[in-house]
């Protein structure tokens, strides 16, 4: 189903017959994905390695009329699926949960070709043999690649590319996941580093527990701005207690933080110039001096709003409906260098990674969880502690930001599953000092 050879013109005027109102929101979404997976070693469990590779496409059909929204997604692409999603939605029928794909064989032509994918678990071993370590895991690496293009009433959008690499190391004592947007020597010398951390911490201490310095490593700061700042700041998370408009303007946290959304500023294999919704994204700040900006917001929470702006309607599948999302988060750069930061650390705790983080909406509340963390000495990270947890107010962890560094990284800040939509979420950070906190041990 090349994008190419859709007559953009005549589904357009197919889409507006069923457009009865000024108001009314029709689109149609096209999708076609690959995802390549490649396993080796052997879990606890006896997995077996092994190469898979999944393929599919097809589109869906929406319509928004007076803040309904209604959706009919197909897995193929024929005229008859496309005139019978178009039946489907112009009936009006009440919201209602539409199955996922069907297991099917490949969708259109081509060889699997993943050198890339298959040679990089052999990097990441090599690395961690060279640093004399050896422990048994199980290593996944998966390739998503994906197509997707919005063409609507009187628009169509270029068509968007993304690629981009998971992995995810399975051992006896945890798991550890990444996203990666490539799979070069520095990536697996990166997730070799993370990997040797994580078993080099299976037997650290307790984590001490009270009031302390927190130095957050870009990864983990990473993980608090997308929970912290981008979910709090979402529309449809802030419309449950109020009006998004509202929070323009309000004081979220330690003026050291700048925050935006910036999809076009990522990486070239996962930038966006559009959104899910086939409007152009924008250098959106979410907050500036610790102060809100403007919320992320999609179509129909932009629709009558002077304060919102639309570019952020983003979709896990064609089975799913937009939502206002982050895509690349990036927290500007601070003055302070990175031996300052463990100096006004010390005696606290470097927490590198956040495995998990979860928001309150209505509460106002938000828990960070760290698979481990070290000790700060004189000489900087020492001796590794297990898991613990930050918990709070969004506003005050947020006030609780001391320093910013002044080398921010980019990553992936993980896989984003609010409201099992799950996404892909990217970030730019430097590692952010956080003080007048207390951790709790966590198992």
């Amino acid at each position: 189903m090349p994008f190419s050879q859709l007559d953009a013109s005549a589904l357009g005027r197919s889409l507006a017959q069923i457009a009865e109102a000024p108001g009314d929101i029709v689109d149609l979404f096209l999708e076609r994905k690959e995802e390549v997976e490649v396993a080796t070693g052997r879990g606890v469990g006896g997995d077996d390695p092994g190469f898979v590779a999944r393929r599919e496409q097809g589109f869906a059909v929406r319509l928004v009329r007076d803040g309904s929204s209604w959706l009919a997604a197909r897995d193929e692409f024929e005229q008859a699926d496309f005139e019978d999603a178009l039946r489907e939605v112009a009936r009006a029928r009440p919201a209602m949960a539409y199955p996922g794909p069907k297991e099917r064989g490949p969708v259109y032509s081509g060889p699997v070709v993943a050198p890339e994918v298959r040679a990089f678990p052999s990097q990441v071993e090599r690395r961690i043999r060279a640093a004399h370590v050896a422990f048994p895991l199980l290593l996944t690496v998966q390739r998503c690649h994906r197509w997707v293009q919005v063409l609507g009433q009187r628009l169509v959008s270029e068509p968007e590319e993304e690629l981009f690499y998971s992995a995810r190391a399975d051992f006896s004592w945890g798991r550890y996941g990444a996203l990666l947007p490539d799979l070069t020597e520095r990536s697996a010398e990166h997730l070799a580093s993370c990997l040797i951390a994580h078993f080099r911490a299976r037997e650290g201490a307790v984590a001490p527990t009270g009031r302390q310095p927190l130095l957050l490593g870009s990864d983990a700061a990473a993980v608090l701005l997308h929970e912290a700042v981008a979910h709090t700041l979402e529309a449809d998370t802030l419309i449950l207690t109020g009006r998004p408009e509202a929070a323009c303007g309000f004081s979220l946290g330690s003026p050291l933080l700048d925050v935006l959304d910036d999809p076009g500023g990522a990486p070239t294999r996962v930038a966006r110039g559009f959104d899910d919704e086939g409007v152009p994204v924008l250098r959106r700040w979410l907050l500036r001096g610790g102060e809100v900006k403007e919320p992320l917001a999609d179509l129909r929470f932009a629709a009558g709003s002077e304060r919102l702006a639309p570019g952020a309607g983003r979709r896990s599948d064609r089975h799913s409906m937009p939502v206002p999302r982050s895509t690349h988060l990036e927290l500007l750069a601070g003055d302070t260098g990175e031996s300052a930061l463990f100096a006004a650390a010390r005696g606290g705790l470097f927490l590198p990674e956040a495995s998990s983080g979860s928001l309150d909406p209505i509460a106002g509340r938000f828990s960070l969880s760290f698979p481990y963390g070290r000790r700060i000495g004189p000489d900087g990270p020492a001796d590794y502690v297990g898991p613990c947890r930050l918990r709070g107010r969004v506003s005050e962890i947020l006030e609780a930001v001391a320093a910013v560094g002044d080398e921010p990284r980019f990553g992936g800040a993980g896989w984003c599953a609010k409201a099992g939509l799950r996404m892909p979420v990217w970030a730019t950070c430097p590692p952010v000092l956080v003080d007048g906190l207390s951790v709790e041990v966590s198992g």
